[in-house]
Parts: structure tokens; C-alpha cells; sequence
């Protein structure tokens, strides 16, 4: 089904942007021990093109990727092509240019890999390379494999994932006890109720959500839209969510009078991070590396995001980043040896341990995260503390449409107690059936 429109969400957040790493690695990283890889490395010349949505800058992927596959594989010639602004993927395949593998996190995938017709089934060739998927955090596979109905489009070299961050000099300035790992959101916003003070001319406020991923990330694992491609935003299970996480922190005189003071906003990672009155937010562990000037401003810590009062232990789903082989790739066992490689515990390993979240179940490199980072002190634990919940089925059709937008747009409202719940969630269902009824007729 091949279209000529863009169809991707835009970025989400600085923060979901960056989620990759790159390192070294064995030449059979991923064989079962023991056992020699089942395909020799390739020493002929190949040259590899990579594509993704990101709009990232040829030196991140440098950085990220490109820097630590030539070193890996010398005889392979790394192509990136960075997206233009204004331009579109269809373009790039109607001059003909070729696209071996290209990536995505787990939101925009269906709109470029699958709606362009890129996609391509890894199962054999993975079989062929003796690529163990066991090795991987389960719920990033169930998610692909849901993607493709049953074919593994691609692979997870990226995650990530949200925890609790709390500024702990306005917890001492407060003299409010930290929050620890483990706790549930009733617990959170007795803690946050203390928070909110004001003190020496400064507004202090308690929490604030991350509301894109107060949707993307739920716990109830709950999908955008439903089977039949309706919205899917008015039940009871969301309204769960949207009071425990933001209407209970947010309607209170102190919290109202910063989010006053913010142009009516919700309060978000800049009154964390820069203006330093907000004392707990949500992130993941990204976080550090993209503010790492304002993060070394002050005393801060991490532990793991708040429970829902039914699914105790269970924490936010993850947010991957899979890469893929297209279907027009020119050397299938080349690139699988390259996804291969980025996969591989070597590899997993040299970036959790500067911070970057692993895809894999291996304990040991899940322990290493951040061990080697600016911030190596802190509780990055917190991101591994509560069990993953599977990933919410994710279409094609949400990635063609702002159907995050329709969910989001009336929150400061919501917030401000200038819009009810009931009414909140008629209208953004009303709103986000009319983008999916004017795709039917594109």
C-alpha cells in the first residue's frame, strides 16, 4: 500500500530522540557458547545505506553506529542518509536510491518501514546467523512480532524506559523524606502534597507528568486506538491514570499558581532540569547525557516510576528502537552480520555502561547501566525495578494521524480543572475519530 504521504509522528521529545549506542564486539557474539557462527564474516567489499526518521545528524550516527561497524567490519562502506527537512521517504525511493537498513523507534516504524512497503521478514536470515532471540527483553519482541503478524521486521538495539527523577536538594530544603523504589502513585502524591511550597520567593511544586509518555508508556499496557481502529481513550482504566498521574498532582493552589506563572502549561523538564523548582519528573535514562550541563547543577537521584493500585510491580512499558533489513536490501547476510553485531553482548554492554538501556535480558549488562557515565552514583537500577509489561499494539494508522495529539491537546485544561474528565475524554475521542475518518478517505 504504497503513499506519498510523510506518515511518521514527529520527535516526541529531545529525550526519546537519543536512545542509541555503539561498541565493539566478537565476531560471534550471538552464536550459542560453544558453537561457531554458522555464516562466515563477509570479507568482501559491501556497502551498507541506512535510513532513519530521526532527522539525526550524520555525526550522532557516527557516534551511535557508524564509527564502531567500520570498525567492526573494515571491509563494509557505511552509508548514512540523514532525512531533509520538508522531504519524504517516498522520495528517496522513487529516484531509486537503495535503503539497506533502517531504524526507528517503536512509534514511528510503522509509518516509514511498513507504510513504504520496506519491510522485509528476518526470521530465516536470523535463523541462518543463529541470532537467539531468547536473548532479549521478551515484550520488545511480542511488540514486532505484533507489528508484523507473527514476521520479525526487525530488531531492538535500543530501549528505553521511564523512572522517577527527584531533585533532592528541594527534598532537603523541604525537609521531606526521598521517594524510594517501589512505591505507588497514591504514595507519590501524599510525598508531592509536601512539595508543594512556596519558599524564599521561589514556587516549588511536587510532580508533574511527562504527558506524551503518560500515554505511549502506561502501565495497562492500553493501545492508542482499538481492534477496530477507533480511538480508544474513553474507559475507566485511563481515567485511572489520568487522575492518579495528573490530576491529583496538578489541582492544588501552589501547583496552579506555577502553572500559572508557565503560560497556563503543564509543568514539564525544563521547571525540573533548568528552572530547578519542580522536584519529581518523569524520563528515562537518556536523560543525562542530552542535559548533562544543567543535571550537574544539582543534587539529584532516580528510583522506580509509581505502581497502579491493581498491577502492583508492574512498571511502564518500554519504548524501542528496532533496526530493520529492507526488503530491497542489496546484501541481506551483510547487514543481518551488522544488526547482529549491535545486538551482541559486547556491544550492549560498552553503551549501557555509558547509559544507554539494553535490549537484552542479560542481568549483568543491565547492572552496568550508566557505571561509566558523569552520573555513575545514581540509581539506574530503578529503570529494571518493576517488571515490563507488554507493549501496547501499535497500527499504522496511529502513525499516519496525531492521534497523540488529540489525547494530549486538552490536558492543561484538564489540569486546570477548566475541563472535566468526562468531557476531556468525549472530546478528544470525537477528535481523534475525525483524523481517522479522513484517512479512510485519502
Amino acid at each position: 500500500m504504497k503513499k506519498k504521504m510523510a506518515g511518521t509522528l514527529a520527535a516526541l521529545t529531545a529525550v526519546s530522540m537519543m536512545a542509541t549506542a555503539c561498541g565493539g564486539g566478537s565476531d560471534s557474539a550471538n552464536a550459542p557458547e560453544g558453537k561457531d557462527s554458522a555464516v562466515k564474516e563477509n570479507k568482501d567489499p559491501v556497502e551498507l545505506v541506512f535510513y532513519s526518521m530521526s532527522r539525526d545528524s550524520e555525526a550522532s550516527f557516527n557516534d551511535r553506529y557508524g564509527d564502531a561497524i567500520r570498525k567492526k567490519f573494515p571491509n563494509y562502506t557505511i552509508k548514512y542518509i540523514q532525512r531533509a527537512t520538508g522531504s519524504d521517504l517516498q522520495d528517496l525511493i522513487n529516484a531509486g536510491q537503495r535503503i539497506d537498513i533502517q531504524w526507528d523507534s517503536i512509534g514511528s516504524f510503522p509509518g516509514s518501514n511498513m507504510v513504504y512497503e520496506m519491510s522485509y521478514d528476518m526470521t530465516e536470515l536470523m535463523k541462518k546467523h543463529q541470532v537467539d532471540v531468547s536473548r532479549f527483553e521478551p515484550s520488545l519482541i511480542d511488540a514486532m512480532k505484533q507489528l508484523g503478524n507473527g514476521a520479525i521486521y526487525g530488531l531492538p538495539v535500543y530501549n528505553e524506559r521511564m523512572a522517577l527523577f527527584y531533585n533532592k536538594d528541594i527534598f532537603d530544603k523541604l525537609n521531606v523524606p526521598y521517594p524510594k523504589d517501589g512505591m505507588t502513585w497514591a504514595e507519590l502524591n501524599e510525598i508531592a502534597k509536601k512539595l508543594n511550597v512556596e519558599k524564599d520567593g521561589i514556587t516549588y511544586t511536587g510532580f508533574s507528568p511527562s504527558v506524551n509518555h503518560l500515554f505511549l508508556v502506561n502501565q495497562y499496557s492500553l493501545p492508542l486506538l482499538t481492534k477496530d481502529l477507533r480511538a480508544n481513550i474513553t474507559n475507566e482504566k485511563w481515567k485511572q491514570i489520568l487522575d492518579l498521574q495528573l490530576i491529583q498532582p496538578t489541582q492544588n493552589p501552589v501547583y496552579q499558581k506555577a502553572m500559572a506563572n508557565n503560560k497556563g502549561k503543564i509543568l514539564d523538564l525544563n521547571q525540573f532540569a533548568k528552572d530547578q523548582s519542580l522536584a519529581m519528573f518523569i524520563s528515562s535514562p537518556i536523560l543525562p547525557q542530552v542535559m548533562k550541563d544543567e543535571l550537574s547543577k544539582f543534587n539529584w537521584d532516580i528510583v522506580s516510576e509509581p505502581t497502579m493500585p491493581d498491577a502492583p510491580g508492574v512498571g511502564p512499558q518500554s519504548y524501542p528502537g528496532y533496526f530493520a533489513i529492507t526488503k530491497m536490501a542489496k546484501d541481506k547476510d551483510a547487514a543481518m552480520e551488522v544488526i547482529k553485531f549491535l545486538t551482541s553482548d559486547e556491544y550492549q554492554m560498552e553503551y549501557s555502561k555509558k547509559g544507554i538501556m539494553t535490549t537484552l535480558k542479560n542481568e549483568s549488562i543491565q547492572k552496568a547501566l550508566g557505571q561509566e557515565s558523569a552520573f555513575k552514583d545514581k540509581n539506574y537500577g530503578a529503570f529494571f525495578y518493576n517488571k515490563f509489561p507488554a507493549i501496547a499494539d501499535k497500527t499504522i494508522q496511529e502513525s499516519q494521524v496525531a492521534i497523540l495529539g488529540t489525547y494530549t491537546k486538552n490536558l492543561n485544561k484538564l489540569s486546570s480543572g477548566d475541563m472535566d474528565i468526562n468531557t476531556y475524554m468525549r472530546t478528544a475521542e470525537e477528535e481523534a475519530n475525525k483524523l481517522l475518518d479522513s484517512l479512510k478517505k485519502k
